[in-house]
C-alpha cells in the first residue's frame, strides 16, 4: 500500500509540474504579446486566408475582352447558341 500511494503521489507530483509549467509559459506568452506578434505576421503572409486583400480596380479585366459570337466552334464541337439568357450572365449561369 505504501507502494501505491509512493506512485500515486510522484505521479500527481508530476502533474502539478507541467499544470504549472503550462500555466507560466501561456502568461508569459500573453504578457509579451507573443502569440499576437505570430498571429500578424501569420496573417501577413501570402499564404494566409485572412490576409489584406487589395481593392479592386475600377477598370474590370473582363470589360478589355470582346464577347463570344455564336455560332462558335470548341475543341471539334459547335455550339449553336448561348445558353445563357439574363443579361447579368455572371449573377446568373
Amino acid at each position: 500500500m505504501d507502494v501505491l500511494l509512493t506512485v500515486i503521489g510522484i505521479l500527481g507530483l508530476g502533474a502539478f509540474l507541467i499544470a504549472t509549467w503550462v500555466f507560466v509559459s501561456a502568461a508569459k506568452r500573453y504578457i509579451t504579446g507573443e502569440d499576437l506578434r505570430e498571429e500578424m505576421e501569420a496573417m501577413e503572409s501570402d499564404l494566409s486566408p485572412y490576409r489584406h486583400w487589395k481593392d479592386r480596380s475600377g477598370t474590370d479585366r473582363r470589360n478589355n475582352h470582346h464577347s463570344n459570337v455564336f455560332p462558335l466552334t470548341l475543341d471539334g464541337i459547335v455550339i449553336e447558341q448561348d445558353r445563357r439568357r439574363h443579361h447579368d450572365r455572371r449573377r446568373v449561369a
